[in-house]
């Protein structure tokens, strides 16, 4: 992925520019699926129709005679339909377990038949994890696992943490406040895409409005991920003082098709040409034949809450 960033950058610098027009004559409506399925939880499939950008002020959206299967290990599952009639079509059903395979067969009067399946992964395997100290503020989150290595395996990793936040509001008068269920920050600059063929830079992606750390085994040889973060601030525009915090980890397994998805997500963000008016190549991820979008299963667990010590060192 870093070579294709070093070939942008050479031909930023020697001013090529390439242009080309988008063909729109045989684009056809067709069928976006947008799902996370979470083990063990209330499962919600988005499903709406999208049609040419060219044609989107003449064209109806609306889904014409929809009709869907969705089944779970080839077994037909009853859904709660949510909206119908309409642009968008969600189904509602109950909760899947580990190792399930789902799949979603979906088409209207006006969309080719689009299918997706997943399987929905296990759980993180067996777990340690060590806080550490890089400076005042940032942390370090050592977790060593136990992964099978016969197999291909996909993991994430979301902090949040809970304690005392403090400012001073004068030269000497101090305010808290208790906060619960903070998300964290990355440090500045902590995954800014290298350019250096040997640079690393850490898979880090929004999910569901935290930020979610993501790694396969293949990339960590020795069962260790390294994670860097800062505590978020309350207030805006002063110093904010910690004390009292202690961390949650939620660990993630997922299943191939979220991992591509949530990469293909990353390397479209990350683009170190943003600020300069140019964009750099990207892939678009999707699972669903016949039409757009994701079906993707993970599972997860919550680690226990870790008292931060290293304020008092």
């Amino acid at each position: 992925m870093k070579n294709k960033y070093i070939l942008i950058l050479l031909l930023a610098l020697t001013g090529c520019k390439y242009s080309f027009d988008l063909d729109y004559q045989n684009a056809q409506p067709m069928v976006a699926i947008k799902s996370y399925i979470c083990a063990d939880s209330l499962v919600t499939i988005d499903i709406n129709k999208v049609v040419p950008l060219a044609e989107l002020e003449t064209t109806d959206s609306t889904l014409i005679n929809p009709h869907y299967s969705l089944k779970c290990n080839g077994v037909e599952v009853d859904c709660d339909e949510l909206q119908p009639g309409i642009s968008k079509l969600s189904l509602r059903t109950d909760a899947f377990k580990s190792g399930d395979k789902i799949e979603i067969v979906f088409e209207s009067d006006d969309t080719e038949k689009a299918i997706a399946s997943t399987i929905i992964p296990d759980s993180f395997p067996e777990y340690e994890l060590k806080l550490g100290k890089c400076n005042n503020a940032e942390r370090n989150l050592k977790i060593s696992y136990k992964d099978d290595p016969a197999t291909d395996d996909w993991y994430g990793a979301m902090v949040k943490w809970k304690g005392i936040q403090g400012r001073y509001v004068g030269l000497d008068e101090m305010q808290y406040v208790e906060v619960t269920d903070r998300d964290i920050i990355p440090p500045s600059g902590y995954n800014d895409l290298q350019i250096e063929p040997e640079a690393y830079t850490p898979i880090l992606i929004s999910f569901k409005g935290e930020y979610l750390y993501v790694w396969r085994d293949l990339d960590e040889e020795d069962n260790e991920y390294d994670l860097s973060f800062n505590y978020r601030p309350q207030w805006d525009g002063s110093e904010v003082f910690v004390k009292d915090a202690e961390i949650q980890c939620t660990l993630f397994k997922l299943s191939e098709e979220m991992y591509r998805y949530l990469f293909a997500q990353f390397d479209s963000y990350s683009n170190p040409f943003l600020e300069a008016g140019m964009s750099s190549p990207a892939f678009t991820y999707s699972n669903v034949r016949n039409g757009a979008g994701y079906l993707c299963g993970y599972s997860v667990v919550h680690s226990e809450w870790i008292k931060d010590n290293l304020f008092e060192e």
